[in-house]
């Protein structure tokens, strides 16, 4: 019987990519030499964006030289705005020029924003004049603004235009921007008027007129000016693919797509947890040490002048605490449990303020709820806690200190875990902006001070 010839064929082994831990490893034993072009090139340009991040600049060039130009540039792109220019700054002028010619306005703009100001002007000078004068353009927003993260690559047709001149354009227009999301009608002054969708497109005769056929109730338009924040909650909102930027004359000058929302919820959420533990919003674990020290020192000196005033609560009692030892075993248990509860409220607080669901008038009903909860939580808590104190040492109003103690200051706890960020809010500044380590100071203070002072109280 003659053998099965497909049997006996081996399967084809397609070549995968690098995992982000694989590279890690050839760092680690030094053997970047041994990283695999072909292999690299097929590796997601995400993953090799992080892993250059953890490189010197000249080893950022060496990676990028294994790779074609065009793969090179979607790895750029990905890269942090800062890490990505060190690494142009240091290439040969052509293939910078030629990455930023080839990456999307709004990146190239971020790139050259982070540029030294000599290597900044050589290479707007060098690349294409249209290009340039679009980045000098979105280089003057400001970064966290709707301009600094938008592009000005739009689909755009005039009012006057038939459908078939329409069609025609945008054919056109397709060869150039890598997305097309909606199509968005202006006059010849770009004052934007409308928006029309595919399907009104194919549907309409070749003889209508693009303003006969248009939307003009549109939603979603963003100034220029609007911070980055307030433009994801606008993209929230209204679940649309982009939305539209203006200028103070209302004209159409770029879009925000939703790709660059994700980006910035990323960074949102990676700066405000940073933050509120008092590391630096946009900080690194490749950054110099020097400059995480920095940033990280001044939270850290705050922290400890409150550490100060919480041992001088404690220093207060001293001779309470030297008579009835208990007191200081039962101390952190409350302290801890206060800490932890002004956290829980201080996490709920932040993201509703980030999402703009705190609204003025409701501060106050949002501090009482979450003292509330505070109080709850102290009795449900406390109960178990004294519980476990009566039954290890005996006394009934050991245990009874203890409940009282954590019912008052859990209840402090979620009412100022809610009040901190509110009244940071309220000043205009961040308010994850160390909010932790204010909480953790004033929880603290406070516990020390109720515990002991109800125990010098009840049981001396």
């Amino acid at each position: 019987m003659p053998q099965d010839i497909a049997s006996t064929e081996k399967p084809d082994i397609q070549p995968v990519g690098y995992e982000l831990d694989d590279l890690y490893t050839y760092l680690e034993d030094e053997r970047l030499d041994a990283i695999e072009p072909a292999r690299l090139s097929i590796t997601s340009p995400y993953v090799v964006s992080q892993f250059l991040g953890r490189l010197d600049v000249d080893d950022r060039r060496k990676i990028l030289r294994l790779i074609p130009l065009n793969i090179g540039t979607d790895i750029v792109a990905e890269m942090d705005a800062e890490d990505a220019a060190d690494v142009l700054e240091a290439m040969r002028e052509g293939r910078a020029v030629q990455i930023l010619e080839d990456l999307d306005p709004d990146d190239s703009a971020d790139i050259v924003a982070e540029l030294e100001d000599d290597d900044q002007q050589r290479l707007l000078k060098a690349i294409d004049p249209e290009t340039a004068a679009t980045v000098r353009e979105l280089i003057e927003y400001d970064q966290d603004s709707a301009g600094g993260i938008m592009t000005p690559e739009v689909a755009k047709v005039f009012t006057d235009m038939t459908v078939t001149e329409a069609v025609g354009m945008i054919q056109k227009l397709d060869e150039e921007l890598e997305h097309i999301y909606y199509i968005y009608v202006v006059d010849h002054d770009d004052q934007l008027l409308g928006i029309v969708s595919m399907r009104d497109l194919v549907m309409a005769k070749g003889s209508d007129v693009i303003g006969d056929i248009m939307t003009t109730e549109l939603r979603g338009i963003i100034p220029v000016d609007m911070d980055q924040e307030e433009v994801a909650h606008e993209m929230a909102e209204h679940n649309f693919h982009a939305l539209p930027v203006v200028d103070e004359n209302k004209r159409l000058i770029g879009i925000v797509t939703d790709d660059d929302i994700i980006d910035i919820i990323q960074e949102e959420a990676t700066e405000d947890l940073q933050k509120m533990m008092g590391a630096g919003g946009d900080e690194t674990l490749g950054d110099p040490i020097v400059e995480s020290v920095r940033r990280r020192t001044p939270w850290l000196v705050v922290n400890l002048v409150s550490a100060f005033f919480a041992g001088g609560v404690i220093a207060m009692f001293e001779h309470q605490i030297h008579q009835l030892t208990i007191l200081a075993v039962c101390m952190p248990i409350v302290a801890s449990l206060g800490g932890n509860t002004g956290g829980q409220s201080l996490a709920v607080v932040i993201r509703s303020l980030a999402l703009g669901d705190v609204h003025r008038g409701e501060s106050r009903d949002v501090c009482l709820r979450e003292g509330f909860k505070g109080l709850l939580n102290g009795v449900l808590i406390g109960i178990i806690a004294a519980a476990v104190i009566w039954a290890f040492t005996g006394e009934a109003i050991v245990g009874g200190v203890v409940l009282l103690a954590m019912i008052l200051s859990m209840t402090y706890a979620g009412t100022v875990g809610a009040f901190i960020p509110i009244i940071l809010k309220r000043m205009g500044l961040d308010p994850a902006q160390s909010s932790q380590m204010f909480l953790t100071a004033s929880t603290d203070i406070v516990g020390f001070a109720v515990f002991l002072g109800l125990g010098a109280w009840l049981l001396l």
